[in-house]
């Protein structure tokens, strides 16, 4: 595995892979990294559907100053 591979598989992970990682080439090291990139994105974009669904309960007028309350 390059140290390049293993920079981009560990930003992914926010820690340091487990030892066995060490056993995967490149490739499988890049595809990996890849697929927790795009879950964390689905993850991301599933949590903000959900806070515009539950912001649809909050009248009208307090949705846009909750907004920015809540997540400036």
């Amino acid at each position: 595995m390059s140290a390049e591979e293993l920079a981009l598989l560990r930003t992914e992970l926010s820690a340091p892979p487990p030892e066995s990682f060490a056993t995967l080439d490149d490739t499988q090291v890049r595809t990996l990294t890849q697929t927790l990139r795009r879950a964390r994105e689905r993850r991301a974009s599933g949590l903000n559907e959900a806070v515009e669904d539950a912001l649809t309960l909050v009248p009208a007028l307090t949705r846009e100053p909750l907004r920015r309350m809540l997540f400036r």
